[in-house]
């Protein structure tokens, strides 16, 4: 059952890999971008917060941080969550690799809302996957396994945000969604405790 769950992640990834290079993939993207920043308008920086927390650089460190003070008292605990962050390092890694030989091109500057962005600014020649919706996809299902609505609406919450401050294409964060999806699941038997 755990294999079939990557299986089917796997190939639900790569067939939204194959959709970006396709007309229609790319028109939905468009059409799902306008759509979500005419239908909110306003959220700019309940958006932007909720990305800048998803950042890599803020993320892990602050998963990281909670393993460390857990480590006197409750080592299981502790031990679970510097897992956690070293999943979220390594998904990471896959959507950064990614973004480099997927030739997937973000929203051009007319879809950007324009807000301050805080934190680093790695350059990268392309947008698909999203690292911020791999990342939260991978913590959900690691961490959040026994509240699952709660974190369905933090992935959800994360891929609209993505999406209506022109970060990222539907296609994207789909992608990021299915392989943080197979991250968690490829993950599983390395978890402490398993």
């Amino acid at each position: 059952m755990k294999t079939a769950r990557l299986v089917v992640a796997l190939i639900l990834f790569v067939a939204v890999a194959a959709g970006t290079f396709v007309l229609p993939g790319h028109r939905w993207d468009v059409a799902v971008t306008m759509w979500l920043q005419r239908a909110a308008p306003a959220p700019d920086l309940p958006s932007a917060i909720l990305v800048f927390c998803g950042d890599a650089e803020v993320s892990i460190p602050a998963v990281a941080l909670v393993g460390l003070l857990l480590w006197r008292g409750a080592l299981p605990r502790a031990r679970t969550a510097l897992w956690l962050a070293a999943g979220m390092i390594v998904t990471s890694f896959i959507a950064l690799a990614l973004k480099f030989v997927v030739p997937h091109p973000g929203p051009p500057p007319e879809f950007q809302r324009v807000i301050q962005r805080v934190g680093l600014g790695l350059q990268q020649p392309y947008s698909f996957p999203s690292g911020h919706t791999m990342r939260a996809t991978f913590f959900t299902i690691a961490a959040l396994g026994r509240a699952p609505l709660a974190g369905a609406a933090l992935v959800v919450a994360m891929m609209a945000a993505l999406v209506y401050l022109g970060d990222h294409w539907t296609s994207d964060v789909l992608g990021g969604l299915c392989l943080g999806w197979a991250c968690a699941e490829a993950a599983r038997p390395f978890r402490p405790g398993a």
